[in-house]
């Protein structure tokens, strides 16, 4: 019988600490390492969780799993393995609110720019 004293995880995404993290225990399941994670925030998607793992032939495999379904704990990835990754997508409002952040940030430097124009010839001119 093989045991691994500890082995890592990852959960990335729109948790409040995205990290790698070291198991010492035999096992981990999912619901454990959010919370490791420090949960979702307001923005991860429960329904559309996705688990990447490494088979031993080197392929990767992805599972989606909805934190919402009450089968998830006879689904074969709700126990972890060495390195797993638990990526938690963001949901659309965080989509557009991207979106809108960049543009925002576009135009008041634009706005800066001028007022900042205006305010130089302004003293030019004097």
């Amino acid at each position: 019988m093989v045991r691994l004293v500890n082995y890592k995880i990852s959960v990335i995404g729109e948790v409040t600490r995205p990290n790698t993290y070291t198991v010492e225990n035999e096992k981990i399941n999912i619901f454990e390492a959010l919370a490791l994670a420090g949960d979702l925030t307001v923005y991860g998607k429960r329904e559309n969780v996705k688990i990447i793992r490494e088979l031993e032939d080197g392929q990767k495999q992805i599972a989606v799993l909805s934190l919402n379904d009450k089968n998830i704990i006879f689904s074969p990835y709700f126990y972890l393995l060495q390195n797993d990754v638990v990526y938690i997508q963001p949901n659309k409002a965080k989509a557009q609110g991207s979106d809108i952040g960049s543009l925002a940030s576009i135009l008041i430097s634009t706005t800066l720019i001028l007022v900042s124009l205006a305010g130089f010839i302004v003293t030019i001119l004097k």
